[in-house]
């Protein structure tokens, strides 16, 4: 038996993938055969060896036998012709590179359809970018994008380098960055736009000179915009961050091309608004309520919170998990690409596990920000100073002094000797928490009088 099997990916461990497959195959029908022999064929798919050629209405004013020089009306038709910018009349798709005179020869004659071609009211033309590929030619050799990546990412890195070492730089010492960034115009500019005969040497050279100036101006903006020099955990990140986001893009991409969500995402996607519209409210709440019971011993209700602060609460654990995803995905992704794993069958419990991880990723995330903001709530207020906000919640200390002697109080004494933290009012009552006992009060909004603190004692 020849069996052909097709793989999406890198030609590494293409033919162990395949044969591995095949004997799978037989090994789950309890058949007996192995493979005997495997070799690599390689398939150009990308490459299209057709020629389009398209038939429009010849204007009037030009004839098919005139020797004149067609006025300006007419070349712009021409051009407009060329560029396939007027209304199609009939489209041919031959192979190979057919010559358009034989071409409207055999249309004349009825071929293809049986449709006849008028020559004297139509003209037939490839427009640009229309011709097709001769089949005898030999192959292009694929080209592996990794160089040209990495060279931009050099250049990228030079370029801003420059700019920045010119910034600090005095005196004749900012020459050498630039002097550098401007050998850099000549190899950008062909890289950009290679040389033709046909095309003046000013169009790379103002090619590279607009991309290398760009990035060096960018550097020179960097001094300004940082408060100070940044440290080499900051430089180590950057770095990090520019070898790390090519790779994840690549693996995304090996991870979904072809695969069950790229046939599936006109409805997947659509599918996850109405989901996440209710999930991350509920969830920025639940941080919300850490957040006052972790620190302060409130209930949720005690500071009332916008909606919208709720979607805000929820976006940092939810893009904390996205990113924990996408670098899972991104290693999954490179690992299909050179066939170390298969995908069939896959889908059936990867987008269960998926969603296990992003639910749980987020929830650890949410609990572990929400008690982080509050310990450092509670520290800075029993310090004597109001806490951050913390997406929408605000506290403020206070003085609170009653109206009457003997008030109802919940979990008193009633402290109105020191400030207390207050979130404002909650319906027709106050909650409070008192620094010095650390523990949570509430009172009826009609029998305090609060007053903003002005002193570290309430008088």
């Amino acid at each position: 038996m020849l069996v052909e099997v097709r793989l999406h990916g890198a030609r590494f461990r293409a033919v162990q993938a395949a044969a591995s497959e095949i004997e799978e195959l037989a090994r789950r029908h309890q058949a007996g055969m192995w493979v005997v022999d495997a070799a690599l064929i390689g398939h150009e798919l990308s490459v299209d060896h057709r020629t389009v050629l398209h038939a429009y209405h010849r204007p009037p004013e030009i004839e098919p036998d005139s020797s004149e020089r067609p006025d300006l009306r007419s070349q712009l038709f021409i051009w407009r012709t060329l560029l396939g910018l007027v209304t199609s009349v009939r489209i041919v798709k031959l192979e190979g590179r057919p010559h358009v005179g034989a071409v409207a020869d055999r249309l004349a004659h009825g071929a293809f359809t049986r449709r006849r071609y008028d020559s004297e009211t139509l003209q037939l033309r490839i427009p640009v970018g229309m011709e097709g590929r001769n089949p005898e030619d030999p192959p292009a050799e694929s080209r592996s994008p990794w160089p040209a990546a990495l060279l931009f990412s050099a250049w990228l890195l030079t370029g801003v380098a420059c700019g920045y070492v010119a910034a600090l730089s005095e005196g004749m010492l900012a020459m050498v960055p630039l002097l550098i960034a401007c050998a850099l115009v000549r190899p950008v500019g062909l890289q950009l736009f290679p040389h033709h005969e046909s095309r003046p040497w000013s169009v790379p050279l103002a090619a590279g000179s607009l991309f290398v100036g760009a990035l060096v101006a960018i550097g020179m903006r960097i001094p300004s915009i940082a408060s100070s020099t940044p440290s080499a955990a900051t430089v180590a990140w950057a770095a990090a961050s520019v070898v790390l986001v090519p790779l994840l893009s690549y693996g995304l991409r090996y991870a979904f091309v072809h695969s069950w969500f790229s046939r599936n995402a006109n409805w997947a996607v659509p599918a996850l608004v109405p989901v996440l519209g209710l999930i991350l409210p509920w969830f920025g709440g639940l941080m919300h309520t850490v957040y006052l019971q972790r620190a302060f011993g409130l209930p949720s209700e005690a500071a009332p919170v916008s909606l919208y602060w709720s979607y805000a609460a929820s976006l940092v654990p939810v893009g904390v998990a996205a990113l924990g995803v996408a670098v899972v995905l991104a290693v999954a992704g490179w690992a299909r690409h050179f066939h170390f794993i298969q995908v069939r069958g896959m889908q059936r419990v990867g987008l269960a596990l998926i969603t296990l991880f992003i639910v749980g990723m987020t929830l650890l995330t949410g609990l572990a920000v929400a008690q982080l903001g509050a310990t450092q709530a509670r520290t800075t207020a029993a310090s004597g100073r109001n806490p951050a906000p913390y997406y929408g919640v605000q506290g403020a200390l206070v003085c609170v002094k009653p109206l009457n002697k003997d008030i109802a109080v919940f979990n008193g004494p009633f402290a109105s000797t020191h400030p207390v933290l207050t979130f404002g009012p909650s319906g027709d009552r106050v909650w409070l928490w008192d620094p010095q006992r650390g523990k949570s009060l509430s009172v009826r909004l009609e029998d305090v009088v609060v007053t903003e603190k002005t002193a570290r004692a309430c008088r």
